[in-house]
């Protein structure tokens, strides 16, 4: 029987992929010049662009993790930003970019209205916490104040910041919240949408877990379902 629910924060409850790519694609539009003979295909290009930039974001992200964990949001954002400029050989003010791109990203960053609903919805003798990496707490109550909801919707609501130099993947934080509320691994269930960072750490405590992602097209779990999907017509 399920009594708690784990909800990732970061691009599974809220809009994490798509307010970045729109923010990147609107300051895109601001910063490169149109080209008189290819109009039509504009938003096209700057659609694939804007993919990058993510991509390149969250390179930066990883890398900040690994070797530079004192950087800020625009640390992180100017040092993608940078990276995907070589790679396309654009000239862009990279630091004006990146400050009118932030300001954009927080006004698209939202929590998706299908999980405020299903989290209204659910009963109140369930357990639900809220599990994030690197948001303050008073970051992700503006985010539930943007969707209708608030901290009395959940047990507890939990960031590595809370915790001295925790970081994802993280057992310590998973345990806090198995040990503060006697529960068995088997009680809870983790939703994410990372499964190196969020579901592996659960998974191997022995929670179930649930992969919430617009990347993945099928999932196998040995050979034979990945031969299955190969033949499949």
């Amino acid at each position: 029987m399920t009594k708690a629910i784990i909800f990732d924060l970061n691009g599974t409850l809220d809009n994490t992929d798509e307010a970045f790519a729109k923010a990147f694609f609107l300051t895109l539009e601001k910063y490169l010049p149109r080209k008189k003979d290819r109009n039509n295909d504009r938003d096209k290009d700057l659609k694939i662009f804007a993919k990058e930039l993510l991509a390149f974001f969250w390179q930066a992200d990883k890398i900040a993790d690994l070797k530079y964990p004192n950087w800020e949001m625009t640390d992180i954002i100017q040092f993608g930003v940078k990276n995907w400029a070589k790679f396309r050989n654009v000239k862009i003010n990279i630091p004006q970019f990146s400050h009118d791109y932030n300001l954009i990203r927080k006004d698209e960053l939202m929590i998706k209205p299908e999980f405020a609903k299903l989290i209204k919805s659910l009963s109140k003798d369930l357990l639900k916490f809220i599990f994030s990496q690197g948001n303050t707490k008073e970051d992700i109550l503006r985010l539930l104040s943007k969707a209708g909801l608030n901290d009395n919707y959940f047990t507890e609501i939990l960031t590595t910041k809370m915790f001295k130099e925790e970081t994802k993947p993280s057992i310590t934080i998973l345990n806090h919240i198995l040990n503060k509320y006697s529960l068995k691994p088997k009680e809870c269930l983790l939703i994410a949408d990372d499964v190196f960072l969020d579901l592996m750490p659960a998974k191997i405590l022995g929670m179930k877990t649930v992969l919430v992602s617009n990347y993945v097209d099928n999932v196998a779990k040995d050979i034979y379902a990945i031969n299955m999907l190969i033949k499949k017509k």
